[in-house]
């Protein structure tokens, strides 16, 4: 895959940004109901992100989606230029790859930041993922990529198994916080703890070049099991 592109920042908003990457599983298997619910979620997510007068400006999202081939299916832009679309299913799932494009994305859009004289949030990676990584090599030097990130303070990364086939153990090694399973297709409601979650994150005080994030309260995780 080539470098990512991602739009050049907007300089007349001067509000600090949170960067949110979400890596969307769209493998073979995420066929029928799964991608239909997924699609109405990311639908829901960017209305309801849009409608918060602080994380309209200060949010901006990036998908990243992985099926077969990773694509960027969004670069980053304000949460008040999100508009919906229907993901569709292809092939097997790169995680690896995914990872690798979203972390770069992250750096990319940080160099950013920093150039423009922005403050900033530390980063978000939300990965949703129905199966286990079909890159294994790529998938090791990814995994070790993230931890090195996440102890230094560069991202903070979630990570959510999707159904039964979900390989818990490997996306228990891509975050700190350990992996929660969807509940049944609940796919609405985690939209909506996101969009809630990047709400709390936009109208805090805790920015800085890497700031903490991590003691900001979240609303609660009803929509999973640890």
């Amino acid at each position: 895959m080539t470098a990512p592109f991602t739009p050049r920042l907007k300089l007349d908003n001067r509000d600090p940004r949170v960067a949110c990457v979400l890596l969307l599983d769209v493998s073979l298997s995420m066929g029928g109901a799964p991608i239909d619910e997924l699609n109405r979620g990311y639908a829901q997510f960017c209305g309801e992100l849009g409608e918060d007068p602080l994380a309209r400006k200060r949010t901006e999202v990036a998908v990243v989606t992985f099926g077969g081939e990773v694509r960027v299916a969004q670069p980053f832009a304000e949460a008040r230029e999100l508009v919906p679309q229907r993901f569709s299913v292809s092939g097997t799932t790169p995680l690896g790859e995914a990872l690798d494009t979203a972390m770069d994305l992250v750096e990319g859009r940080k160099a950013e930041y920093r150039a423009a004289g922005l403050e900033y949030y530390r980063p978000w990676l939300f990965v949703l993922s129905d199966g286990s990584p079909t890159d294994g090599a790529r998938f090791e030097r990814a995994v070790q990529r993230l931890s090195d990130m996440e102890k230094a303070k560069g991202a903070t990364v979630f990570a959510v198994g999707i159904g039964d086939t979900a390989d818990m153990t490997q996306l228990a090694r891509l975050s700190q916080r350990g992996p929660a399973r969807l509940r049944g297709l609940q796919f609405g409601p985690m939209f909506a703890w996101l969009s809630a979650s990047m709400q709390q994150v936009s109208n805090s005080v805790a920015f800085g070049p890497e700031s903490d994030t991590t003691q900001i309260p979240l609303p609660p995780v009803g929509w999973g099991t640890a």
